[in-house]
């Protein structure tokens, strides 16, 4: 019987170590096997866009586009003078002119860009009409891209364009061996674009008012 007892005890006991040793070594491995990992910090929001300030920044990006064009004619109208004086005079002395045809083809290719400068600007005009709303920053940025087109219209109708003009008939009066062969051709470009540049100036002109009626408070 006390075999019994000893065994039954015996048996208790290592029962008991077992199950703390499990305990232990469990809360241990467990302890083990837990990573740490850092709480992550959400990164801040980038500020919202404020669409009023995008809105008035293209307002103002047309505004520098007209008033670049309407600084480079400051003395294009002078220059086509001077022009028809030189071919002209080069007629008169049965003379050529070994700069003219060069010069001419230059200023082909000038009027050829700030006709396109013009049209850029003009689309960009129309472009702003669909979105326009009233307000008080908005309405001086399209007064003054109304007070640049209209410049930009005086100085090319019908000044520059009649100027043009007189420039390409000095040509045709002259034979190209005085004015140059490819001259008259030049010329024509420049009567061209002249006009085109007037039709884009009145378009602008006439958008730019629209808008800044519709974006009076």
């Amino acid at each position: 019987m006390k075999k019994i007892l000893l065994a039954l005890v015996m048996v208790s006991s290592a029962s008991a170590a077992y199950s703390s040793d499990f305990n232990l070594e469990t809360i241990k491995a467990a302890d083990l096997g837990v990573k740490t990992e850092a709480a992550e910090v959400p990164a801040p929001a980038a500020p919202a866009r404020d669409a009023a300030q995008d809105q008035l920044a293209r307002y103002q990006q047309v505004v520098n586009e007209l008033n670049a064009v309407r600084n480079d004619l400051t003395w294009v109208r002078s220059d086509l003078d001077n022009m028809e004086i030189r071919v002209r005079r080069a007629i008169q002395l049965n003379g050529p002119d070994l700069f003219i045809q060069s010069d001419i083809r230059r200023m082909s290719m000038d009027m050829s860009r700030r006709f396109d400068n013009m049209q850029r600007a003009a689309m960009d005009v129309r472009g702003l009409l669909a979105s326009a709303v009233k307000s008080a920053e908005l309405n001086k940025a399209a007064r003054d891209m109304d007070w640049a087109a209209s410049d930009i219209l005086r100085d090319v109708w019908p000044t520059l364009e009649n100027s043009a003009q007189r420039l390409e008939s000095a040509i045709r009066s002259g034979r190209p061996e005085i004015v140059g062969y490819d001259s008259q051709w030049a010329a024509m470009d420049i009567s061209r674009f002249s006009r085109q540049l007037s039709d884009q100036a009145r378009n602008a002109s006439f958008d730019t008012r629209t808008l800044v009626s519709q974006t009076q408070p």
